[in-house]
């Protein structure tokens, strides 16, 4: 069985307040607990996609609340089996899935799940301790303070992913997208105007062009048009 018609059967257990009946449902499907797990995260993707995928800014994932419903389960789950990576992963989702657009266009109700799911994300990546997916999370929890209006707290944290993200091993990449949130957070908040900003954006602007990285060029471009 694919994982997009089990996340179908998801929804139609959902329809009829059965939606505690998923788990077990995948369970009997697959032979070990590693391909239970695997699916989990298949699935939360596939509940995404039948509620229209990406959204564009002002719209929003319709298969939200179902697909809060089934991460709190399937992360229960998870947790269960001691599988913190995976638990990390299905938390990161939903905050992603909360803030489509990053901060632009957020549905308010879904200020504090979203929030809460990246900072879950991050203390189970600490105790994994791998650098690179912790600091993504960090960067995460940065931009969720952002949209709970918590702005010092998020250029605080956006400051240290970046600065840990020079250190060894280093990822560039990562402290750039620390340094181009901060930048776009503080010309919202107007913490600083564009002319104060403009050095620095030209900067960000070098090392994604050097990096290739046509969608951070792509946002930065937004930020520059605010």
């Amino acid at each position: 069985m694919e994982s997009k018609e089990i996340a179908e059967k998801f929804l139609e257990l959902y329809k009829n307040n059965k939606e505690k009946e998923i788990i077990p449902f995948i369970s009997n499907l697959f032979d070990d607990d590693k391909a239970i797990l695997k699916n989990l995260i298949d699935i939360q993707i596939q509940i995404k996609e039948l509620g229209g995928g990406w959204p564009p800014i002002g719209k929003q994932i319709t298969t939200m609340k179902e697909i809060l419903v089934y991460s709190k389960l399937a992360i229960e789950y998870a947790l269960g089996k001691d599988a913190k990576l995976v638990a990390g992963m299905l938390n990161h989702n939903v905050a992603s899935f909360c803030f489509p657009n990053s901060d632009d266009g957020v549905d308010e109700t879904l200020i504090e799940p979203g929030f809460n799911a990246a900072v879950r994300d991050y203390e189970l990546r600490k105790e994994i301790g791998d650098k690179v997916p912790m600091l993504w999370a960090k960067w995460l929890v940065g931009v969720s303070e952002f949209i709970k209006d918590e702005v010092l707290a998020s250029i605080k944290t956006l400051e240290e992913t970046s600065k840990l993200a020079l250190e060894e091993p280093q990822n560039e990449s990562l402290a750039v997208w620390a340094d181009m949130m901060k930048i776009k957070f503080q010309l919202k908040s107007e913490e600083i105007s564009k002319e104060e900003a403009s050095t620095e954006i030209a900067r960000i602007e070098s090392v994604l062009t050097k990096l290739e990285d046509e969608y951070g060029l792509g946002t930065l471009k937004q930020i520059k048009e605010m």
